[in-house]
Protein backbone atom coordinates (compact mmCIF):
# COMPACT_ATOMS: atom_id res chain seq x y z
CA UNK A 1 0.00 0.00 0.00
CA UNK A 2 1.46 3.23 -1.29
CA UNK A 3 0.84 7.10 -1.56
CA UNK A 4 0.19 9.13 -4.64
CA UNK A 5 -2.26 11.84 -5.77
CA UNK A 6 -1.39 11.78 -9.79
CA UNK A 7 -3.74 11.05 -12.55
CA UNK A 8 -7.05 9.89 -10.14
CA UNK A 9 -10.41 10.40 -10.75
CA UNK A 10 -13.37 10.14 -8.00
CA UNK A 11 -15.37 7.19 -7.64
CA UNK A 12 -19.17 8.14 -8.76
CA UNK A 13 -20.36 5.35 -6.39
CA UNK A 14 -18.35 6.02 -3.49
CA UNK A 15 -17.24 9.76 -2.83
CA UNK A 16 -19.29 9.82 0.32
CA UNK A 17 -20.69 12.62 2.48
CA UNK A 18 -18.52 12.96 5.85
CA UNK A 19 -16.31 10.38 4.14
CA UNK A 20 -12.80 10.64 5.91
CA UNK A 21 -10.26 8.14 4.16
CA UNK A 22 -9.02 8.31 1.03
CA UNK A 23 -8.27 4.94 -0.72
CA UNK A 24 -7.13 4.87 -4.57
CA UNK A 25 -7.91 1.95 -6.49
CA UNK A 26 -6.05 1.85 -10.01
CA UNK A 27 -7.09 5.20 -11.35
CA UNK A 28 -10.04 5.46 -9.10
CA UNK A 29 -9.87 7.40 -5.78
CA UNK A 30 -12.69 6.53 -2.85
CA UNK A 31 -13.43 8.47 0.22
CA UNK A 32 -15.46 6.57 1.90
CA UNK A 33 -15.73 6.02 6.49
CA UNK A 34 -12.77 5.23 8.32
CA UNK A 35 -14.79 3.57 10.67
CA UNK A 36 -15.47 0.43 9.06
CA UNK A 37 -12.13 -0.08 8.66
CA UNK A 38 -10.56 0.70 11.50
CA UNK A 39 -13.26 -1.20 13.39
CA UNK A 40 -13.09 -4.50 11.22
CA UNK A 41 -9.57 -4.86 10.17
CA UNK A 42 -6.55 -5.43 12.00
CA UNK A 43 -4.25 -4.56 8.74
CA UNK A 44 -6.09 -0.93 8.20
CA UNK A 45 -6.32 -0.75 11.76
CA UNK A 46 -2.25 -0.58 11.94
CA UNK A 47 -2.19 1.53 8.58
CA UNK A 48 -5.15 4.60 9.36
CA UNK A 49 -3.64 4.64 12.86
CA UNK A 50 -1.52 7.84 13.00
CA UNK A 51 2.31 7.19 13.95
CA UNK A 52 3.17 8.45 17.75
CA UNK A 53 2.51 12.17 17.98
CA UNK A 54 6.19 14.17 18.10
CA UNK A 55 7.19 17.04 20.66
CA UNK A 56 6.76 20.47 19.79
CA UNK A 57 7.47 23.32 22.01
CA UNK A 58 4.75 24.55 24.31
CA UNK A 59 4.39 27.95 25.87
CA UNK A 60 5.68 27.36 29.49
CA UNK A 61 8.89 26.11 27.40
CA UNK A 62 7.76 22.56 28.28
CA UNK A 63 7.60 19.60 25.29
CA UNK A 64 4.09 18.62 24.17
CA UNK A 65 3.05 16.07 21.99
CA UNK A 66 1.54 17.76 18.60
CA UNK A 67 -1.43 16.38 17.33
CA UNK A 68 -0.89 13.54 14.75
CA UNK A 69 -2.45 13.94 11.12
CA UNK A 70 -4.69 11.12 10.66
CA UNK A 71 -3.54 8.73 7.35
CA UNK A 72 -5.00 8.82 4.38
CA UNK A 73 -7.58 12.05 5.72
CA UNK A 74 -6.93 14.11 2.59
CA UNK A 75 -6.80 13.49 -0.98
CA UNK A 76 -3.41 14.16 -0.92
CA UNK A 77 -1.96 11.63 1.23
CA UNK A 78 -4.51 9.00 0.04
CA UNK A 79 -3.23 5.65 -0.12
CA UNK A 80 -3.22 3.32 -3.01
CA UNK A 81 -4.39 -0.35 -2.68
CA UNK A 82 -2.61 -2.66 -5.00
CA UNK A 83 -3.98 -5.92 -6.80
CA UNK A 84 -7.50 -4.97 -6.93
CA UNK A 85 -9.50 -3.70 -9.29
CA UNK A 86 -12.11 -0.74 -9.13
CA UNK A 87 -14.52 -2.97 -9.22
CA UNK A 88 -13.40 -5.47 -7.36
CA UNK A 89 -13.07 -2.98 -4.21
CA UNK A 90 -16.99 -1.66 -4.90
CA UNK A 91 -18.38 -5.06 -4.49
CA UNK A 92 -16.17 -5.29 -1.21
CA UNK A 93 -17.47 -1.48 0.01
CA UNK A 94 -21.05 -3.14 -1.23
CA UNK A 95 -20.97 -5.33 2.17
CA UNK A 96 -20.70 -1.99 4.63
CA UNK A 97 -22.62 -0.10 2.43
CA UNK A 98 -25.61 -2.18 1.02
CA UNK A 99 -28.77 0.25 0.59
CA UNK A 100 -31.10 -2.95 1.73
CA UNK A 101 -29.46 -3.49 4.68
CA UNK A 102 -29.21 -7.12 6.08
CA UNK A 103 -30.56 -8.28 2.53
CA UNK A 104 -27.35 -9.40 0.53
CA UNK A 105 -28.26 -10.44 -3.20
CA UNK A 106 -24.92 -11.17 -4.74
CA UNK A 107 -23.76 -13.55 -7.47
CA UNK A 108 -21.23 -16.75 -6.42
CA UNK A 109 -18.20 -14.60 -7.86
CA UNK A 110 -18.73 -11.24 -6.21
CA UNK A 111 -19.10 -13.21 -2.99
CA UNK A 112 -15.92 -14.97 -3.73
CA UNK A 113 -14.03 -11.81 -4.49
CA UNK A 114 -15.17 -10.27 -0.74
CA UNK A 115 -14.01 -13.11 0.53
CA UNK A 116 -10.60 -13.10 -1.15
CA UNK A 117 -10.14 -9.42 -0.08
CA UNK A 118 -11.70 -9.49 3.18
CA UNK A 119 -8.87 -12.70 3.88
CA UNK A 120 -6.29 -10.47 2.45
CA UNK A 121 -7.05 -7.17 4.58
CA UNK A 122 -8.05 -9.68 7.49
CA UNK A 123 -11.69 -8.40 7.94
CA UNK A 124 -12.93 -11.39 10.13
CA UNK A 125 -16.27 -10.78 10.10
CA UNK A 126 -16.48 -9.94 6.45
CA UNK A 127 -14.59 -13.51 5.54
CA UNK A 128 -18.01 -14.78 8.11
CA UNK A 129 -20.37 -13.28 6.01
CA UNK A 130 -19.21 -14.31 2.99
CA UNK A 131 -18.98 -17.82 3.66
CA UNK A 132 -22.48 -17.69 5.19
CA UNK A 133 -23.94 -16.39 2.04
CA UNK A 134 -21.53 -18.53 -0.28
CA UNK A 135 -23.63 -21.27 1.76
CA UNK A 136 -26.73 -20.05 0.66
CA UNK A 137 -26.35 -20.21 -3.34
CA UNK A 138 -25.80 -23.45 -5.50
CA UNK A 139 -22.39 -24.08 -6.72
CA UNK A 140 -20.38 -27.63 -8.14
CA UNK A 141 -19.39 -29.47 -4.66
CA UNK A 142 -15.52 -29.46 -5.23
CA UNK A 143 -15.44 -25.74 -6.36
CA UNK A 144 -17.11 -25.03 -3.33
CA UNK A 145 -13.93 -27.17 -1.09
CA UNK A 146 -11.53 -25.93 -3.44
CA UNK A 147 -12.59 -22.54 -2.54
CA UNK A 148 -13.43 -22.58 1.41
CA UNK A 149 -9.81 -24.73 1.30
CA UNK A 150 -7.90 -22.04 -0.57
CA UNK A 151 -9.08 -18.80 1.96
CA UNK A 152 -9.01 -21.03 4.96
CA UNK A 153 -12.10 -19.35 5.54
CA UNK A 154 -14.43 -22.25 6.42
CA UNK A 155 -14.78 -24.14 9.94
CA UNK A 156 -14.81 -27.44 10.41
CA UNK A 157 -18.46 -27.36 10.14
CA UNK A 158 -18.94 -25.72 7.01
CA UNK A 159 -16.87 -28.75 5.53
CA UNK A 160 -18.56 -31.96 6.90
CA UNK A 161 -21.74 -31.39 4.62
CA UNK A 162 -19.69 -30.88 1.36
CA UNK A 163 -17.16 -33.79 2.00
CA UNK A 164 -20.52 -35.49 2.75
CA UNK A 165 -22.02 -34.82 -0.14
CA UNK A 166 -18.85 -35.59 -2.60
CA UNK A 167 -18.86 -39.10 -0.98
CA UNK A 168 -21.96 -39.81 -1.02
CA UNK A 169 -22.40 -38.98 -5.09
CA UNK A 170 -21.77 -42.21 -6.56
CA UNK A 171 -18.83 -42.02 -8.30
CA UNK A 172 -14.71 -41.42 -7.99
CA UNK A 173 -12.85 -37.85 -8.11
CA UNK A 174 -11.42 -37.40 -11.61
CA UNK A 175 -8.31 -36.73 -12.46
CA UNK A 176 -8.90 -32.94 -12.44
CA UNK A 177 -10.89 -32.55 -9.19
CA UNK A 178 -8.00 -34.70 -7.61
CA UNK A 179 -5.71 -32.14 -8.64
CA UNK A 180 -7.72 -29.15 -7.48
CA UNK A 181 -8.63 -30.70 -4.46
CA UNK A 182 -4.71 -31.32 -3.31
CA UNK A 183 -3.40 -34.68 -2.19
CA UNK A 184 -4.93 -34.10 1.72
CA UNK A 185 -8.05 -33.86 0.77
CA UNK A 186 -8.03 -36.55 -1.92
CA UNK A 187 -6.64 -39.28 1.06
CA UNK A 188 -9.47 -37.79 3.08
CA UNK A 189 -12.01 -38.92 1.01
CA UNK A 190 -10.58 -42.09 0.32
CA UNK A 191 -10.57 -42.68 4.19
CA UNK A 192 -14.15 -42.23 4.08
CA UNK A 193 -15.26 -44.17 1.41
CA UNK A 194 -12.87 -46.78 3.12
CA UNK A 195 -14.38 -46.14 5.88
CA UNK A 196 -18.16 -46.34 4.63
CA UNK A 197 -17.43 -49.72 3.52
CA UNK A 198 -14.55 -51.27 5.56
CA UNK A 199 -14.67 -53.27 9.36
CA UNK A 200 -14.74 -51.05 12.03
CA UNK A 201 -11.25 -52.97 13.06
CA UNK A 202 -9.97 -50.98 9.69
CA UNK A 203 -11.20 -47.41 9.52
CA UNK A 204 -9.21 -44.70 10.06
CA UNK A 205 -9.37 -42.94 13.83
CA UNK A 206 -8.93 -39.62 12.12
CA UNK A 207 -11.64 -37.31 14.33
CA UNK A 208 -12.29 -35.51 10.65
CA UNK A 209 -12.73 -39.17 9.04
CA UNK A 210 -15.00 -40.33 12.20
CA UNK A 211 -17.27 -37.02 11.83
CA UNK A 212 -17.86 -36.90 7.87
CA UNK A 213 -18.67 -41.07 8.12
CA UNK A 214 -21.11 -40.31 11.02
CA UNK A 215 -22.59 -37.78 9.26
CA UNK A 216 -23.16 -39.67 6.03
CA UNK A 217 -24.90 -42.51 8.10
CA UNK A 218 -27.12 -40.24 10.35
CA UNK A 219 -27.75 -38.68 7.10
CA UNK A 220 -28.90 -41.70 5.61
CA UNK A 221 -30.68 -43.07 8.39
CA UNK A 222 -32.93 -40.12 8.67
CA UNK A 223 -33.65 -40.47 4.93
CA UNK A 224 -34.84 -43.99 5.85
CA UNK A 225 -36.86 -43.07 8.79
CA UNK A 226 -38.43 -40.17 6.54
CA UNK A 227 -39.27 -43.03 3.84
CA UNK A 228 -40.61 -45.60 6.11
CA UNK A 229 -43.09 -42.93 7.98
CA UNK A 230 -44.58 -41.53 4.58
CA UNK A 231 -45.10 -45.50 3.57
CA UNK A 232 -46.78 -45.85 6.82
CA UNK A 233 -49.19 -43.03 6.66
Amino acid sequence: MSNTMQGVKQSKNYWLTGGDVHLIVEDCEFCVHRYFFVRDSAKFRELLTPAEPASAPAANGKSAPAPAALPASTHLTAIKLPNVTTKEFETFLWVFYNPTYSLYDASVSDWTTILRLGKRWEFVEVEKLAIRELEKLPMPVVDRIVLYLQYSAASEEHFIPHYATLCKRGHPLSLEESNELGMNTVVLINQVLHALHAPASSVSTDPLVVRIVTYIKGAAGTSTQKRLLKMAS
